[in-house]
C-alpha cells in the first residue's frame, strides 16, 4: 500500500498520475484543499498568465475525467467544483467535506478564501489535520481548546467531532520566529451584521487565549463593516466581550460531576440495576449536552484526578477574561464577484431558498414568476435555450423534472 500524501509536494505526483500537468495538479490541489470551488481566472493567476487557453484546457480535462462539475451563475459565469472521491483519495483527503455541494453563499465564501490564498502566498495550514497537528503538536495546545463541532449520526447515537469546520485560511506568517506568528482569516461574503464574526471570535477564544500572539484578518469585498469589526475585535481582546458561551457561563458543576459518575458506571456496568428507564433517558440527554472535545477532556481529567481536577480545569474559565495579545487587520478583495449578483448573507432564514440542483435534467416552465438569480447556480451543460436571463440579472426558476 502506498503512503498517504500529506504534503503538497507528495500530492502533486499523485494527481499527475491522472494525466494532469505539474502546474494543473498544483492548482487543483490548492483549490481542492481551500474550499473545493474555483474560477478559470484563478488558474490564470496561479500560473501567471490569463491568455493561451491554459484555463480552458484545465477545465475540459477536469470535466472529461469526471473529477468536477461546472455551475452557472449570473451573466453565465462558470464556477467549477472539484467533487470526485478518487481525486480526494489521491491527495489523502477521502473524508474532506469540500467534495459536497454547497449553497451559493458558501460557494462565494470559499471562492473568496481561495482568492486570498492566491493573493497572499505563504505557509497555509490547509486541512483539518494540518491545523490540529500544528496547534497540538508544534505549539502544545490541548485538543479541547481547538474550535470544534460535533456531527451526530442520523441513524445511531454516535457522533464525530470535527475541528476548524469553517475552513477559513489559517497561515503561519513567520515560521522562524519564536514563537511563530499565526494569522486567522475571517471571510465575510456579504454579511449585513457582525453576528457571525462575533460567534467566530467566541468559538476561537480558547485557542487564541493559548497563543502568545496572533492576528485576525477580516476579509471582505466591501469596506462597509471594517470599522465596526475592528471595534468588536478590540472589545474581544480586552475582555469586554462575553468571555465564553452561555453553556459554560451557566454550567452546573455538580450536575456535570454526577453525569460523569453515571457515565462511568454505565460504561463499566451497563446492566447495573440502578439504571431504570428515566435514568437512561437523562444520561442520553446529558451526553448530548456535554458533548465535544472540551467535556471529553474534562471527563478524562475527572477519571484520573476526581472532583478537584475538574474544578481546577474550570477555574480559568470562571476567572475574569485576560487581555489577549492579538492584532487586527482588514483585507479588501480586489476581485469581482458579480456572478453571485447581490447575494448577501442575511441573519435568520435565507431569503432565497432554491436549492442547488446538480443531478437531474432541468426545464423551465412557460411563464413562471421571475426570481433573482444570485442564490441559484445550475450545472453547466444542463441549461439550453429555454433559460431566460434578463439584463437586470433576473432568472426564471429552473425546476427539476420528476
Amino acid at each position: 500500500m502506498s503512503p498517504i500524501p500529506v504534503t503538497k509536494a507528495e500530492r502533486i505526483p499523485s494527481l499527475m498520475a491522472f494525466g494532469y500537468t505539474a502546474r494543473e495538479a498544483g492548482f487543483l490541489c490548492t483549490a481542492a484543499l481551500h474550499g473545493g470551488f474555483f474560477l478559470r481566472r484563478q488558474y490564470g493567476q496561479f500560473i501567471g498568465s490569463s491568455a493561451g487557453g491554459a484555463d480552458a484546457a484545465l477545465v475540459e480535462k477536469l470535466l472529461a475525467k469526471g473529477h468536477g462539475t461546472a455551475l452557472v451563475g449570473c451573466h453565465k459565469a462558470l464556477v467549477y467544483h472539484i467533487a470526485a472521491r478518487p481525486f480526494y483519495n489521491a491527495i489523502g483527503q477521502e473524508d474532506n467535506r469540500n467534495r459536497r455541494m454547497r449553497p451559493p453563499v458558501s460557494i462565494k465564501n470559499r471562492l473568496m478564501g481561495l482568492d486570498y490564498v492566491l493573493d497572499h502566498p505563504g505557509r497555509y495550514l490547509a486541512t483539518e489535520q494540518d491545523k490540529t497537528s500544528y496547534f497540538t503538536g508544534t505549539l502544545g495546545v490541548d485538543l479541547a481548546d481547538l474550535p470544534e463541532k460535533p456531527f451526530r449520526s442520523p441513524t445511531t447515537a454516535d457522533s464525530t467531532v470535527r475541528f476548524f469546520v469553517d475552513k477559513f485560511p489559517v497561515f503561519v506568517r513567520e515560521p522562524s520566529a519564536v514563537p511563530p506568528a499565526v494569522s486567522f482569516c475571517f471571510i465575510d461574503e456579504g454579511a449585513v451584521t457582525l453576528s457571525r464574526f462575533e460567534a467566530y471570535l467566541d468559538q476561537y477564544r480558547r485557542l487564541l487565549s493559548r497563543l502568545t500572539a496572533f492576528e485576525v484578518i477580516y476579509v471582505a469585498a466591501s469596506r462597509a463593516l471594517f470599522w465596526e469589526a475592528e471595534r468588536v475585535f478590540q472589545a474581544f481582546v480586552t475582555g469586554k466581550a462575553p468571555a465564553r458561551p452561555a453553556a459554560l457561563e451557566s454550567l452546573d458543576v455538580a450536575r456535570l460531576l454526577d453525569h460523569f459518575q453515571d457515565r462511568l458506571l454505565y460504561e463499566t456496568r451497563p446492566l447495573d440495576p440502578s439504571f431504570d428507564r428515566l435514568k437512561l433517558i437523562r444520561l442520553r440527554s446529558e451526553r448530548e449536552q456535554f458533548a465535544g472535545a472540551f467535556f471529553a477532556s474534562l471527563y478524562r481529567q475527572w477519571q484520573t484526578g476526581g472532583r478537584q481536577a475538574v474544578q481546577a480545569a474550570l477555574a480559568p474559565e470562571r476567572s475574569a477574561a485576560r487581555h489577549l495579545n492579538g492584532s487586527f487587520s482588514t483585507c479588501l478583495m480586489r476581485h469581482n464577484y458579480d456572478l453571485f449578483g447581490t447575494l448577501v448573507a442575511q441573519p435568520g432564514p435565507r431569503s432565497v431558498k432554491t436549492p442547488l440542483c446538480h443531478k437531474k435534467a432541468l426545464w423551465v416552465p412557460p411563464n413562471p414568476p421571475p426570481t433573482t438569480c444570485p442564490a441559484l447556480l445550475i450545472p453547466s451543460g444542463m441549461l439550453r435555450p429555454k433559460l431566460v436571463m434578463a439584463p437586470s440579472c433576473q432568472m426564471n426558476p429552473v425546476i427539476p423534472v420528476v
